[in-house]
């Protein structure tokens, strides 16, 4: 059974992250909740406005 996911919408690009620059921070506000805002590591390419699922726990969670 998978995980539960919540989709999201990318808000803002902040830069690449990690050792060799291979991780993308974004900030995301969820579809469900459209105050909530969280900050998450993205793996490949992305762009604004693109929408992912968010499949983990939430760890920086900010309201508007």
């Amino acid at each position: 059974m998978d995980p539960p996911s919540v989709p999201a919408r990318v808000i803002k690009v902040l830069g690449k992250i990690g050792a060799r620059g291979i991780l993308t921070e974004v900030r995301l506000e969820l579809l469900k909740f459209p105050r909530t805002q969280v900050l998450r590591a993205v793996k490949g390419p992305v762009r604004l406005g693109d929408i992912i699922r968010i499949t983990d726990g939430e760890v920086n969670v900010w309201r508007r």
